[in-house]
């Protein structure tokens, strides 16, 4: 048996579960994100080729739809390393709490591997300290749980940007 006799298979099990979880959240993201990012460039599209967009409400509109551009292509890139330039915060380290759901990547996010070894160990009935294998699952899980983490933060700010631009063409539309 690869396992260690006084550790069960199920916090196993439950380790691999939670880092699909993260594994799923890097995607949903990754989903949102292609879908702003297209919605914006159609729209782009849309106002370049299609009406005329002279004056301050189509800059209001055009401007924050062409900055949404890069900012979904950036935020397709792995995002797995603690970036350099531009800075994307790392995610709040708040005292850990009997709150912090274990299997959301906000609240995974918040921790360190080591204090999520010891978490996931008392969170999962015990035995994850017992080998590195199971230590580097958890290391993926927080990995997974930045990523989405960023990657979520990013969707935000795409969402924030390309809501300007509503307001541009809904003045647009208003003006006419």
């Amino acid at each position: 048996m690869s396992i260690s006799s006084h550790l069960t298979p199920e916090p196993e099990r439950r380790l691999w579960l939670i880092l699909e979880h993260m594994e799923h959240a890097v995607e949903s993201a990754d989903r949102r994100i292609a879908a702003v990012t297209a919605f914006a460039m159609l729209e782009l599209a849309f106002l370049k080729l299609l009406t005329t967009a002279g004056g301050p409400l189509g800059l209001l509109a055009i401007m924050p739809l062409a900055l949404a551009l890069p900012l979904g292509v950036f935020a397709f890139s792995p995002l797995s390393g603690r970036p350099k330039a531009p800075y994307l915060p790392e995610p709040r380290k708040d005292k850990p709490s009997v709150d912090h759901c274990m299997i959301w990547a906000e609240d995974i996010a918040k921790y360190t591997h080591s204090e999520l070894v010891h978490r996931f160990d008392k969170y999962l009935g015990g035995g994850i300290t017992a080998t590195p294998y199971h230590e580097d699952i958890v290391g993926q899980v927080v990995v997974h749980a930045r990523i989405a983490v960023r990657k979520q933060r990013l969707f935000r700010a795409a969402c924030v940007i390309v809501g300007v631009a509503q307001l541009g063409v809904f003045g647009q539309l208003v003006w006419r």
